[in-house]
């Protein structure tokens, strides 16, 4: 079978980085299999889907066991299944792009200058966001479910790990007015009494700091390796080479010495709802 769904293109990528961690080639694999190298290729490539008998074969191979073979197994039955951000909806390439890597993903580190990220993001705070960023009156509620049902992946049962570097400026900009960011500011709180979340903010007193040249996210996944995503106005782009990934951990490194801890991240977001409620 032929297919390029994202959730076969999932699978594709997770085959690959499984068969990596098992040190195997595409060769090695497929004699064990009684496959053409390239067959094995093909379904890599989200070419060609094997059968479940298949799919169990390979992740033995592989040594893939437990509960990922179970969601692997599970992924390939609904291989065929429109996923959730295909209904109805016409997402970028891009996009789709994102939404695929933060599905896979086992922890995100995100750093940002004057916006809150999307993964924390209330229906109001983007609602007001969007028409500034250029995204038409017609477009925008799209955009805003889209936004919120990604959101699923920190609080699912085994949910995404977030790490989020704020610039103390994205507090400080009211956007959508004082009752939109004492909203917006609350939620992240709230979002921070769960395990898996962790807000960071890099207050003005650290003066000039790497992200100021731009917002980004490391993505990191179980097996594969990780990759940084940046996004601008219109446009994201994905950056995969080890070379090219080093630069945005060695930022994270750098943001993690002048960010402040939790605890004290959570005081200066709460100065901040104080200040904008005062205004309301």
């Amino acid at each position: 079978m032929t297919t390029a769904t994202p959730r076969a293109r999932a699978l594709a990528k997770e085959l690959r980085a499984a068969r990596k961690h098992a040190q195997l080639s595409m060769r090695q694999v497929g004699e064990k299999l009684g496959w053409s190298e390239n067959k094995v290729s093909r379904c890599e490539l989200a070419k060609f889907t094997p059968s479940e008998a298949d799919l169990s074969a390979i992740l033995a191979i592989v040594g893939v066991k437990g509960e990922d073979r179970e969601r692997l197994l599970k992924l390939a039955r609904e291989i065929d299944q429109p996923a959730w951000w295909e209904v109805g909806l016409e997402l970028t390439a891009q996009n789709t792009a994102l939404i695929d890597a933060e599905q896979r993903a086992r922890r995100i580190t995100n750093a940002t200058t004057m916006l809150v990220p999307g993964l924390l993001q209330t229906r109001a705070y983007t609602r007001a966001l969007l028409p500034k960023l250029g995204v038409q009156a017609d477009q925008i509620e799209r955009y805003v479910n889209v936004r919120q049902v990604r959101q699923g992946i920190l609080t699912q049962s085994d949910p995404v790990e977030l790490i989020a570097y704020f610039d103390e400026a994205a507090f400080a900009r009211s956007v959508g007015g004082p009752s939109v960011m004492a909203e917006q500011l609350r939620y992240i709180t709230s979002a921070a009494k769960r395990p898996n979340i962790t807000p960071r903010v890099i207050p003005f007193s650290a003066g000039a700091h790497t992200a100021m040249s731009g917002g980004f996210s490391v993505i990191e996944f179980i097996r594969d390796s990780p990759v940084a995503h940046v996004e601008q106005r219109h446009s994201g782009a994905f950056l995969s080479e080890k070379e090219d990934v080093q630069p945005f951990l060695d930022a994270i490194e750098i943001l993690d010495e002048v960010a402040l801890n939790q605890d004290d991240s959570l005081e200066a977001i709460a100065s901040y709802v104080n200040k904008h409620e005062s205004q309301e």
